[in-house]
This record gives C-alpha cells, sequence and structure tokens, in this order.
C-alpha cells in the first residue's frame, strides 16, 4: 500500500462497495491510489480521477499491472471520465496527507510555504490562495472564513488580512490570524489557524459548488444497483452529502409544508442510516482519519 495517502475507512468502503472482477468501479479522488489499487487488487476494474498530476503519478506507480485506467480532471466532470455505466463510485474529499506534508503546496499551518492551497497545483486558470486574499474586499474574506471556515472571529481576521497585504506565504496567514486572536499552540491541539486555512481551501478550490454538482451526477452514472460512497471531513461537507442524498431519495426538509411543482424522481436509496466514522484501531494507526464521515448510497 501507497505511503503517499493512508486510505481512510478502507475496510469499511470494501464491504459496502464490494469490488469484484466484471465489475467497474470510479474513484474520483485517487490521491496516491490507496483505495484505487485495494479495488484493482480485488479483480475490479477501476477509472481513477484526480486534478492533481503528482496524485495520479503517484497512483500509476502504485497500480502497475492493475486494471486501472488514470483520468486527469476534477470529480465535478466525472461523466466526462466514463462511458459506461458503474458499478461503484468513491469520493474521499479533503486534502491528502501527500498535500499536507508538501510546503510547497502551501496547505499547512505548520509548514513555511507559499500560499497556493490549489488542488491542482498547475492549474493557471485557478487564484492561489494568496492572490485571492489580496485581491478581495475585507467583507468578503470574512464572509468566506464565517461560512467555509465557521470561524467565528472572521471579521478580526480579515481586518488584520487587510492591513498585511500583501500576503505571499502560509506563515503570513497565521501572523494575522495570531494578531487577531493571540494564541499559544499545545501539542494535541487544533490549531487556531486550522479553520481560516480550511474556509480559505474551500473558497480557491469551489470544493463545495464542485460536490453539490458531482453528487447527483456521480448517481446519474451509477448502475441501478450501484453505489455510491462519500468520506467527508467537516461538517459543511457532511451536512450537504446528507441533505443531497436526502433529496435524491425523495426527503425533503420540512416535508409537512406544502411544495411548488411535481415531486422530484426517487433516484437514491440511503444505505447507511448515520454516517460511518473510523474504529479505534484506525485513529490509532492514522489520527488524521478522526473526523472522517462515510455515508453511502445505492441507485434505485
Amino acid at each position: 500500500m501507497s505511503t503517499y495517502h493512508t486510505p481512510v475507512l478502507l475496510k469499511e468502503i470494501l464491504e459496502w462497495l464490494d469490488p469484484q472482477p466484471g465489475k467497474t468501479f470510479l474513484d474520483g479522488t485517487a490521491g496516491g491510489g490507496g483505495h484505487t489499487r485495494a479495488f484493482a487488487e480485488r479483480g475490479a476494474h477501476v477509472i481513477a480521477v484526480d486534478q492533481d498530476p503528482e496524485a495520479l503519478a503517484e497512483c500509476e506507480r502504485s497500480c502497475v499491472g492493475l486494471p486501472v485506467t488514470l483520468w486527469r480532471g476534477n470529480f465535478a466532470d466525472l461523466k466526462l471520465a466514463t462511458t459506461v455505466p458503474l458499478d461503484g463510485i468513491l469520493l474521499d474529499l479533503g486534502v491528502s496527507s501527500h498535500q499536507l506534508d508538501t510546503p510547497e503546496r502551501g496547505f499547512a499551518i505548520r509548514f513555511h510555504g507559499p500560499l497556493d492551497m490549489r488542488m491542482g497545483n498547475d492549474d493557471s486558470d485557478r487564484e492561489t490562495a494568496a492572490e485571492l486574499l489580496n485581491r478581495l474586499p475585507e467583507s468578503e474574506i470574512a464572509r468566506i472564513l464565517f461560512e467555509y471556515g465557521e470561524e467565528s472571529r472572521s471579521r478580526r481576521i480579515a481586518a488584520e488580512i487587510v492591513k498585511a497585504r500583501p500576503l505571499k506565504t502560509t506563515e503570513d496567514l497565521v501572523d494575522c490570524v495570531r494578531r487577531a486572536m493571540p494564541f499559544r499552540t499545545r501539542p494535541g491541539e487544533i490549531h487556531p489557524a486550522t479553520k481560516t486555512f480550511q474556509g480559505i481551501r474551500i473558497a480557491v478550490n469551489e470544493e463545495l459548488g464542485v460536490l453539490e454538482q458531482a453528487l447527483p451526477d456521480a448517481v446519474a452514472c451509477l448502475k441501478p444497483g450501484g453505489r455510491l460512497a462519500v468520506i467527508s471531513y467537516h461538517s459543511l461537507e457532511d451536512r450537504l452529502v446528507k441533505t443531497t442524498f436526502n433529496e435524491l431519495a425523495g426527503k425533503r426538509e420540512n416535508s409537512d409544508l406544502p411544495h411548488p411543482g411535481p415531486e422530484p424522481p426517487v433516484v437514491l436509496e440511503i444505505l447507511t442510516k448515520k454516517p460511518i466514522t473510523p474504529g479505534d484501531d484506525e485513529l490509532r494507526q492514522n489520527p488524521r482519519s478522526r473526523s472522517a464521515k462515510l455515508r453511502v448510497g445505492q441507485k434505485r
């Protein structure tokens, strides 16, 4: 198994998706190929999708000799990656261990590096985090930190960011958070800048909009009986997955209230009534999996 990124909830994913010879799966966030390799080793053909060229290169190395097809792209475009109905799709959201551990990618608080945060690091059409923060007005930065980072001190942090412009490095951003809310980091504690980094990363990569588009498209790509598994890592992602699954399963919020127009078609059965989370053994082996939540649905 590749050490590039430890696959999260692997045992549970294999149980729910059940890869076998003759089946075709799509891993929409291939990363270093951990889940992809496990599917392919069980005889399934896997279409491995990732927008990060470094991730795809590692996936290719990890899956030599296995029935794996690589496709460079965002999982929002997964309809372009396959022309055949699929038996299963996996979306493992968030940032890979490799991205977090590579200072040049600009995702990690603990490393000094350029303030980049693009999932596809050679995507010249997408603004870096530094470009975004140096361009946006203070009010928009505060909105991003509050809505995407769920940061209660968003206005104070945004004000410090504007004062410090131009920002260039991850350290510049951490310093802005420190001036807005002085802190000392202690071993084992979540860093106070974590929410700020999360909010900016989500904005740079348009992660929630991409996910909102990808979920119904993924179901459309499945065979009847095919399964969609989604691993999320923070409450905004999980809430969006839960809400979309409920909509596709015909479960509207406030269902007692009248709704205009026809009822939407029911295309999904929700198999996990509550999200599945890592067990104690996995948490000991991979502490970064602590916030993972898995939801699974089956196409009707």
